[in-house]
């Protein structure tokens, strides 16, 4: 797995760049910066799939899930012009599903062996760009990474490595300005991840995958333009 902490800090190494050239010739106008509120519902279907060596059929569980969390986001942003502003969004806490408990019987038959798993969306980030309309509000598209990190606990042995992904979000916006450059934005979005999949590091017979990953979220934002 690429690593992706390293692609993240060329993203905004690669942002800041941007807003330092047009800084130097525009003094920084145009330049906002802003925390958000944001209420988000995910959904994906995973899959684990176990190849058989023996009969030649493999074993296939699989099930669909949705939850929800609130989290908190910064950004950066500029101004291109009065039509398009560009901007850098960053998730600053980890998105957390469920846990999921499975309990198996042990092979001898003596015990039963379980199992839990959940995952992690951490490093979050979303580059984008806002298109301005009429009425104060805006069209936002952007593309999304982000990094799946799995914390499971497996009683019947091997352990699967954390993954990334993309996706690409659309939303739509209305943006209220008030004194000295403050404004204050409601948001939705809708987002669409690439499918994943990943290895049992113990046992090459086992894989997972989440496909038809997607979340709608509503936030609030705050900032100030300078």
């Amino acid at each position: 797995m690429t690593n992706f902490k390293t692609k993240i800090a060329i993203l905004v190494i690669s942002f800041v760049s941007f807003l330092g050239v047009q800084s130097a010739s525009a003094q920084v106008e145009g330049f906002s910066i802003g925390v958000g509120m944001n209420y988000t519902g995910f959904y994906g279907v995973g899959k684990e799939t176990t190849t058989s060596s023996g009969d030649g059929v493999n074993k296939v569980t699989e099930e669909a899930g949705a939850f929800d969390d609130t989290v908190g986001s910064v950004f950066v942003e500029y101004a291109v012009n009065d039509q398009v502003s560009v901007g850098l969004e960053y998730i600053v806490d980890s998105v957390d599903t469920p846990e999921n408990k499975n309990v198996q019987q042990n092979s001898n038959g003596s015990s039963n062996l379980t199992n839990t798993v959940k995952a992690s969306f951490e490093d979050h980030a979303t580059f984008y760009a806002n298109f301005n309309m009429p009425g104060n509000t805006y069209a936002k598209v952007g593309l999304v990474m982000v990094d799946v990190s799995t914390e499971e606990n497996l009683a019947t042995g091997g352990a699967y490595p954390d993954v990334d992904t993309h996706g690409l979000t659309l939303g739509l916006g209305y943006n209220h300005s008030v004194d000295n450059g403050v404004f204050v934005r409601a948001e939705i979005t809708a987002t669409q991840y690439d499918d994943v999949s990943t290895s049992n590091s113990n046992d090459s017979d086992k894989k997972v995958s989440v496909s038809d990953m997607m979340s709608a979220t509503a936030g609030i934002k705050i900032g100030k333009t300078f």
